[in-house]
């Protein structure tokens, strides 16, 4: 079934991936990670320590890969503090809090769409497996289809390119001190 391990395994397999899971999956190696499992942690799961989100939260806000707008944001969204959706989250993330490897999961609703999906799931004697029984609404992704993954597997390395830079000016070009600095620890 779409968004279940066997898919997933499947999808990694037919892609040609040495590995089923995503090997960027911790907190220390990709923002969307981060910033998945931390939002977790606001809707009753396990929170990350203050003292570790903040070190997260510091080293990725640096990136270049941290989410400059907020449609880009991983986000959930709430209703009287019950949870609804969870949007442009890490699917190995959510595969461990829900069991489906997705990117998003809606919940119904209300009762009544509940309910009535639910009568349909079981006329059709849809098996206990199936996510519609808990979701109205999954977006499965594999990890290769994820836009942080491309830039996590191509890091690009700094030259001394970026340490000059042309500009219009009485020299006719500028040292960019940071970047010199960072080249020169590396």
């Amino acid at each position: 079934m779409t968004g279940d391990r066997d898919w997933y395994v499947g999808e990694s397999t037919k892609r040609g991936f040495d590995t089923p899971r995503c090997p960027f999956a911790s907190v220390d190696r990709c923002p969307r990670y981060y910033q998945s499992l931390s939002l977790l942690g606001e809707t009753g799961s396990t929170k990350l320590s203050n003292k570790e989100d903040k070190r997260l939260l510091k080293r990725w806000r640096k990136s270049d890969l941290w989410p400059r707008t907020a449609e880009q944001e991983t986000a959930v969204f709430s209703s009287n503090g019950t949870p609804y959706l969870f949007a442009k989250f890490c699917p190995e993330v959510l595969f461990e809090r829900f069991g489906w490897f997705a990117t998003s999961l809606a919940a119904y609703p209300d009762e009544v769409d509940r309910s009535m999906a639910h009568r349909t799931l079981g006329n059709s004697n849809t098996g206990a497996d199936d996510w519609r029984w808990a979701w109205w609404q999954m977006t499965p992704m594999h990890f290769s289809d994820c836009p942080i993954y491309s830039p996590l597997s191509h890091p690009v390395q700094q030259s001394g390119s970026e340490i000059l830079g042309m500009k219009p000016g009485i020299w006719g070009f500028s040292v960019d001190l940071k970047a010199l600095w960072r080249w020169l620890r590396k």
